[in-house]
């Protein structure tokens, strides 16, 4: 009986033995391994793949506009006022002309003639006349009043950059007027009432001429009609003699 017994656990262990020999012959073989050369085999370390794992040096970026950039407040606005507007249309036309308009057809019948005997008396002691200004619109002398008041009170020393631009425009239309700092223009004047005009007037005068004298230009203006009323503050003025002023 125990002989029986253990031929059967012979032939159990056998029959187990070739199962597990058939079940390996059954599984495929491993791929053959191909040849690495050094490089990759250094590569394959392991300190090398960790480092290969790690994040990459942030690049570094120029910091960015906002979006809502702070817009700057604009600058004060100049606390003087500018000049007023013209609304004459006779007054504009004198302004519209780059220089001084020279209107003599609003002169007195009486200061056109002086004028005329005036002109005659220089040229026939050789000297020259030239016209700058004659009869004015009512409008326009306010205009010329406004635009001295600006420069000389409010804008010739001002420094405030905000009114540059005022300071620059009135500052060119008092030249451009040839208006005098000593000399403000009235309320009522000679020019609107047609009875004055300016006139630059000049004599070349020789030394043999000079020796016997000098020639007047007010003696010739007297002689013609005319005189300067205020001759060291407005000399080029020239009013009617015997005219009536408002």
């Amino acid at each position: 009986m125990k002989a029986s017994r253990r031929l059967w656990c012979t032939l159990a262990s056998l029959a187990v033995c070739g199962g597990l020999a058939a079940a390996q012959d059954l599984q495929p073989a491993p791929p053959a391994q191909q040849p690495t050369s050094w490089l990759q085999s250094i590569w394959d370390t392991p300190i090398f793949r960790w480092l290969a794992g790690l994040d990459p040096v942030p690049s570094v970026q120029a910091p960015q506009a906002p979006i809502f950039a702070e817009i700057a407040p604009p600058p004060p606005p100049c606390s003087i006022a500018p000049l007023p507007p013209i609304t004459d249309s006779a007054a504009l036309s004198f302004e519209d002309h780059s220089a001084p308009v020279v209107n003599l057809d609003g002169l007195t019948p009486r200061t056109s003639t002086a004028l005329t005997r005036f002109e005659t008396l220089v040229s026939k002691r050789g000297g020259s006349l030239t016209l700058t200004s004659a009869y004015r619109p009512e409008a326009y002398q306010q205009h010329l009043r406004d635009v001295w008041y600006k420069w000389m009170d409010e804008l010739k020393d001002n420094q405030d950059p905000a009114c540059g631009t005022l300071k620059a425009q009135v500052g060119d239309e008092f030249v451009r007027h040839q208006l005098l700092p000593t000399q403000h223009p009235v309320t009522v004047s000679d020019h609107t009432l047609g009875i004055g005009f300016d006139a630059a007037v000049l004599f070349p005068v020789p030394a043999a001429k000079r020796r016997r004298g000098r020639i007047s230009l007010d003696r010739i203006a007297h002689l013609a009609g005319m005189m300067r009323p205020d001759i060291l503050r407005d000399p080029v003025h020239f009013r009617l003699i015997g005219g009536r002023r408002g």
